[in-house]
């Protein structure tokens, strides 16, 4: 067990380092989501005939396809500087667990997805007047954040050495996510709307964060079982 941390911590300590030397992980995912709000909010704003509140009352939507895309970003730049730079072999040819490999991976792209969030929730808040900063919506944020990037390395360690990977990666990831993303966008878009009119519960809400937990487990497990297989085939 203590090995298995040890290569864990390692993997997330390199990826921290190389993040904090280079800052392209995150200087990616925040331009591309701040370009996205400001021309949303802008092309809203402009709109004619059109009823602002009800614009964004879809805002709950948008940072759930935000936080998408933006992971996408971060996914293919991180595991390409891996792949650029002979880090994946280094990696394969170390004597430790295919597992570590994947969990060090999830947690370091995990933590620069949850920063992303932080920074989209403020945002958000912000340009559409709502509250984002909601603790259930922090919650089904981190939930979703984890779940979706599980899936994200996985499908992303299987096509890092395809020439057409930033074309496959959403082709490939996007569906998988579906079950992930619908009830997340669901419980947020829900409950922000009720947390306005002043009637946000728990309960109206359930059964979508249940939804996300377990994509979360089961995505986790597949990844912890598999990527043995993905990385070395």
């Amino acid at each position: 067990m203590s090995a298995f941390l040890a290569a864990v911590w390692a993997v997330v300590w390199k990826d921290l380092r190389i993040e904090g030397r280079t800052r392209q992980t995150m200087s990616i995912m925040v331009m591309f989501s701040l370009a996205t709000i400001i021309m949303f909010n802008f092309g809203l704003g402009m709109a004619v005939n059109v009823n602002l509140d009800a614009g964004r009352n879809v805002s709950p939507a948008l940072l759930w396809a935000v936080v998408l895309l933006a992971a996408i970003l971060g996914l293919n730049r991180s595991l390409a500087l891996d792949r650029e730079n002979q880090v994946f072999d280094a990696q394969l040819i170390a004597p430790i667990p295919r597992n570590a490999l994947y969990a060090g991976k999830v947690i370091s792209i995990s933590l620069f997805t949850l920063l992303l969030d932080l920074i989209l929730v403020v945002l958000f808040t912000v340009f559409f007047n709502r509250p984002f900063y909601l603790p259930l919506v922090l919650l089904v944020l981190a939930l979703g954040t984890i779940g979706y990037v599980a899936a994200g390395v996985l499908i992303t360690s299987m096509t890092i050495q395809a020439r057409t990977r930033e074309v496959l990666l959403p082709v490939l990831l996007l569906p998988v996510s579906l079950p992930l993303v619908l009830p997340a966008a669901m419980a947020t878009t829900t409950y922000i709307n009720a947390a306005m009119l002043g009637e946000a519960s728990w309960a109206a809400v359930r059964a979508p964060v249940l939804l996300v937990a377990a994509y979360d487990l089961l995505m986790l497990a597949v990844g912890f079982l598999t990527y043995r297989f993905v990385v070395e085939s």
